[in-house]
C-alpha cells in the first residue's frame, strides 16, 4: 500500500532539499526584510501620512526596526521623516517628537509638507515624551519622565548605579505649554500619566492614571481622572481593572472608554458610557461576544470603533442611547487595525492573509489598496489560509486559523506545528501571521500545517470565554490543542506522529506542558520566554499584581501551592519525552531566565530526551535585535525539521548547536 503521508516524505526533503523547499514558499531572510504599515492620518489636500515599519536588512547591521513616516500624494510616497512619533496635522505643517542638534532633549518639532523646512515648537524644561494638541492648537499637552535628582546623577557619575526594585521609578507627570504665552504648567504630579485625550471644547483632557510608574501599574491600575487646563485633578471613574481607550463625546458630556468588565477581567475589551451631569456609567457592549479595540465619536449619536469577533474583524458603529452595533466595514478576509475617517473618506490600516499591514480606502463598503510595502511578495508561493471551528469534547466550539502546506496534495498527510498565541488573553485574527516568532509561512514552505488556535481563554469571545482558564490552568484551554489534532487526524490532513508545538511567554509556557504532562502527543516542541514553574513566576515578573486578580483568582501563590504545583511542567519534567528546545532573554523582565533553566536543568539531568536551552544576551520578552529574531527563525524551524520526521526520532541527538547564517552574511 503506498504511503500517502507527507511526513513520511519529509524525511530525506528536510535534510537534501531544505533550500528548494524554502523556494516554493516564504524563507526566514524574507521575513526579516517584510515591512509593514503601522498608523494613518489623512492630510486632506495633502494627502495621506502614514508610518511604516522597517526592518533592520543585514546590509544595515545589527539593530532592531525603525519606523519611517511618509507622505502619499496620487500613487507616490515621499519619505519625510527617519525618525518622529506622535505624528499630527497642524496647518500645512506635520509635527512630530524629536531632537534638534542644538537641543539637549527631545521637542515637538514641525516639518513644513509644502517646502520641507523644520521649525521647534515647543521649548520646555525637560523636553517632551509624548504630546497631544488641543482641538483648538492654543494648547500642547504633553507628558515628561521626571528628572533624576541632583543626589542620584551625582551617585551614578561615580559608578553608583544601583537599582531599587519598586521604589526608583521616576513619574510620568502631565504638563501643558501654552502656545500663546509660551509659558509650561504643571497638571499633575505625585501620579503617572499612561494615556490622555483632549474635551473638544479645550478646556480639560480625561487621563489614564496610575499610582506609579511601573508596568503592573500600567496593567491594573490605571483609573480615570478628568484634569482642567488650570490644574484641577479629579478622578470621575473608578474602573474596574485594565483600561482600553478613551473619547469624549462632540459636546463634552459624555466620556466613552474601553475596560475590563472586572477586576478578574484579563483584557479591556467591553465599550462603557460616562455620562458627566449625572456621574453614572453604563455598559454599551455587555454580554458581547467579541472585543472593542480602538473609539471615537463621528458625532454626538454615533461611536465608531474598531472590533473583533473570533478571526474577523470590524469597523462598526454604536449607538449611545440604544448600544445597537452597526457594522460599517467588515474586514472579512482582511484583519483591521487602524481606522482614520476625514470628510467622509475612510481609511483602514489591515493585513490579510498574502500581506502584512497597507493602507486601504474604504467607499460604500469596498476597500482599494493603496499601498504595496513588499512589492516582492506577490512572486512568494503562499499556503493557503482559512479559518476553521469545530467542537471540542465538551461542545465548546473553538476557532483558529489553518495555514495549508504549499503546494498542497489532498489525501496525502502532513506534519503540523501548532503555533500557541501569548498572554492567554490574545487572539488570531484572519490576516498576516507570519514573523520571526509565528512562523507561518515559513512552516508552510517546508512543508508542514501550521495551525493557530483561539483556544478558551484567548479574547475576541466575550468576557466568560477569556477566563476558562481561571482556576483550571492547562484544564479545557491545553484539551482543545489535542483536540484539534484529533479533528484534524480525522479530516485525513495530518500525520498524528509528526505534531510539533511552540509559542512564547504563555504560548511557551503551552509549549512547555506539551513537551511534559502532554508528551504523548507531541514529537517536538519550542518554548520561548516561558514560565515554568507557576509558583516562583509569580515571585520573579513584573506583573505580579496582574497574576494576582487575573490568573490566581485574588489568592496569593502560597496559598494554592498545591494547585498551582501540579499546574506546572517543572513538575511534571520527568516525564518530558518530547524533544524540547528553549529560549529566552537574559534580561526578560516578565518572565525570569531562571524558569526556562529550571526546566532545562530538570529534563537534562531526569529524563534522555533530547534538551536545549538558548540564551539572547540582553533580550527582554521577546526578541529585538534582528541577528537574534533570525537566529530565533532559523534555530526553531531546523528543530521542527530535525524531529518531525517519519519514524520515531524522539531519542535523536539534536541537531548541532552551530547555525548556517550564511545567507546573512551574503547580504551584509
Amino acid at each position: 500500500m503506498a504511503d500517502t503521508s507527507m511526513c513520511g516524505g519529509f524525511a530525506l526533503l528536510s535534510f537534501v532539499l531544505v533550500g528548494s523547499l524554502e523556494a516554493q514558499g516564504l524563507t526566514p531572510i524574507q521575513v526579516m526584510q517584510t515591512r509593514s504599515v503601522s498608523t494613518v492620518l489623512d492630510a486632506g489636500k495633502h494627502g495621506i501620512l502614514f508610518t511604516r515599519i522597517m526592518p533592520r536588512t543585514p546590509d544595515r547591521g545589527i539593530g532592531g526596526s525603525r519606523r519611517f513616516l511618509f507622505q502619499l500624494v496620487g500613487k507616490k510616497e515621499t519619505l519625510l521623516l527617519q525618525a518622529g512619533s506622535g505624528h499630527a496635522l497642524w496647518g500645512d505643517r506635520v509635527t512630530y517628537v524629536g531632537k534638534q542638534k542644538d537641543s539637549p532633549h527631545n521637542e515637538v518639532l514641525a516639518k513644513s509638507l509644502v517646502n520641507g523646512t523644520v521649525i521647534r515648537v515647543t521649548l520646555t524644561p525637560n523636553g517632551v515624551r509624548s504630546y497631544k494638541w488641543s482641538p483648538d492648537f492654543r494648547y500642547i499637552a504633553y507628558t515628561q519622565l521626571g528628572p533624576k535628582s541632583a543626589a542620584r546623577s551625582k551617585r551614578e557619575d561615580h559608578g553608583f548605579k544601583q537599582k531599587i526594585h519598586d521604589e526608583d521609578f521616576r513619574h510620568i507627570s502631565l504638563f501643558l505649554w501654552d502656545s500663546q504665552t509660551g509659558g509650561v504648567r504643571r497638571l499633575t504630579s505625585g501620579v503617572s500619566i499612561f494615556d490622555y485625550v483632549w474635551a473638544n471644547d479645550n478646556s480639560r483632557l480625561a487621563l489614564a492614571v496610575a499610582p506609579r510608574n511601573l508596568v503592573d501599574d500600567s496593567y491594573m491600575f490605571k483609573r480615570i481622572h478628568t484634569v482642567t487646563v488650570d490644574g484641577r485633578l479629579e478622578k470621575i471613574i473608578d474602573n474596574p481593572g485594565k483600561l482600553g481607550d478613551m473619547a469624549f463625546s462632540p459636546n463634552g458630556k459624555r466620556l466613552a472608554y474601553v475596560s475590563a468588565a472586572d477586576p478578574r477581567d484579563p483584557h479591556a475589551g467591553m465599550l462603557y458610557l460616562l455620562d458627566f451631569t449625572t456621574r453614572k456609567t453604563k455598559p454599551l457592549t455587555d454580554g458581547f461576544l467579541g472585543m472593542v479595540h480602538h473609539i471615537h465619536w463621528d458625532s454626538p449619536a454615533k461611536i465608531r470603533a474598531v472590533v473583533s469577533r473570533g478571526v474577523r474583524t470590524f469597523v462598526a458603529s454604536i449607538d449611545p442611547e440604544s448600544a445597537e452595533m452597526t457594522n460599517e466595514v467588515v474586514g472579512g478576509e482582511r484583519a483591521i487595525g487602524r481606522v482614520s475617517v476625514k470628510e467622509g473618506r475612510t481609511l483602514i490600516v489591515a493585513s490579510t492573509a498574502s500581506h502584512p499591514n497597507e493602507i486601504f480606502a474604504v467607499k460604500d463598503g469596498e476597500a482599494t489598496r493603496l499601498t504595496d510595502s513588499n512589492p516582492w511578495l506577490s512572486e512568494v508561493k503562499l499556503g493557503r489560509q482559512e479559518g476553521v471551528r469545530f467542537r471540542a469534547r465538551d461542545d465548546v466550539e473553538i476557532e483558529g486559523l489553518m495555514m495549508y502546506p504549499v503546494g498542497y496534495e489532498k489525501g496525502k498527510r502532513y506534519p503540523m506545528v501548532i503555533v500557541v498565541h501569548g498572554g492567554p488573553e490574545s487572539h488570531f485574527t484572519n490576516g498576516w501571521n507570519t514573523s520571526y516568532g509565528r512562523w507561518g509561512q515559513m512552516l508552510c514552505a517546508r512543508g508542514y500545517f501550521a495551525w493557530y488556535p483561539n483556544y478558551r481563554s484567548s479574547t475576541g469571545y466575550g468576557v466568560e470565554f477569556t477566563k476558562h482558564d481561571h482556576g483550571d490552568l492547562m484544564g479545557g484551554e491545553f484539551t482543545d490543542h489535542v483536540d484539534a489534532i484529533a479533528h484534524f487526524d480525522k479530516q485525513g490532513l495530518i500525520d498524528t506522529k509528526c505534531v510539533g508545538i511552540g509559542g512564547g511567554s504563555y504560548g511557551g509556557y503551552t509549549s512547555a506542558w506539551a513537551a511534559t504532562r502532554g508528551t504523548k502527543h507531541f514529537a517536538a516542541a519550542v518554548s520561548f520566554v516561558p514560565f515554568v514553574d507557576i509558583r516562583t513566576k509569580w515571585y520573579t515578573t513584573d506583573i505580579s499584581w496582574e497574576f494576582y486578580y487575573v490568573h490566581y483568582q485574588e489568592k496569593h501563590a502560597h496559598n494554592q501551592a498545591g494547585y498551582l504545583r501540579d499546574r506546572s511542567p517543572l513538575t511534571w519534567a520527568a516525564d518530558c519525552r518530547t524533544p524540547l528546545l528553549l529560549l529566552g532573554g537574559t534580561a526578560d523582565p516578565r518572565v525570569h531566565p531562571s524558569q526556562p533553566h529550571m526546566l532545562y536543568r530538570a529534563v537534562k539531568f531526569a529524563t534522555k530526551t533530547p534538551v536545549r536551552y538558548v540564551q539572547y544576551p540582553g533580550e527582554g520578552h521577546g526578541n529585538r535585535t534582528n541577528t537574534n529574531q533570525y537566529d530565533y527563525a532559523l534555530r526553531t524551524l531546523r528543530w521542527f525539521d530535525h524531529y518531525l520526521r517519519a519514524g520515531d526520532h524522539r531519542k535523536d541527538a539534536p541537531p548541532p548547536y552551530e547555525v548556517d547564517y550564511s545567507e546573512w552574511y551574503r547580504r551584509t
